[in-house]
């Protein structure tokens, strides 16, 4: 695999990794509208994180749940977000963050004292910064070239 990905392979190892799950409390939601209102509602609130901010940075994301990944400082704007029926009100008890069995899609909220890098996209939306993702997405899957070269190239490294 090193010889496949050449330099790739060494920029990727050197990546410390983010574990999105470990920054903070993580509360797990079960999504009610469409993932795009959820979205939406969280304009003001969220930091996106790993394929959620991949896919309003860039257009796409790499992984192939409909989960949306969101840093917040607070938990009420899960309490509005249930309010207006966009999400269950009562958490999800499956926080696994990459899963490879079929599931419901979900809010991935994690709940920090300080939001991470980030930098704001098309659209109004916050989200971690290009090197954050790449940090997250490590902490995530692992070392995989194949996603990895798919946000490197992103990115524009």
């Amino acid at each position: 695999m090193r010889e496949l990905a050449g330099p790739l392979w060494g920029r990727m190892v050197r990546v410390i990794p983010a574990f999105f799950e470990r920054e903070g409390a993580l509360t797990p939601h079960v999504l009610l509208a469409e993932r795009a209102r959820v979205i939406e509602a969280l304009r003001e609130d969220a930091v996106f994180a790993l394929d959620t901010a991949m896919r309003l940075a860039h257009g796409f994301g790499f992984l192939s749940s409909g989960d949306v990944q969101v840093y917040l400082t607070t938990s009420e704007p899960l309490v509005g977000l249930a309010s207006a029926g966009l999400i269950a009100a009562k958490r999800h008890p499956d926080t696994v963050l990459v899963r490879p069995w079929a599931g419901p899609d979900r809010l991935l909220a994690c709940i920090v004292e300080e939001l991470p890098p980030h930098h704001v996209v098309e659209g109004g939306f916050r989200v971690v910064t290009d090197d954050r993702l790449r940090r997250e997405l490590i902490g995530a899957v692992g070392a995989r070239a194949d996603l990895f070269a798919l946000l490197e190239r992103a990115c524009g490294s």
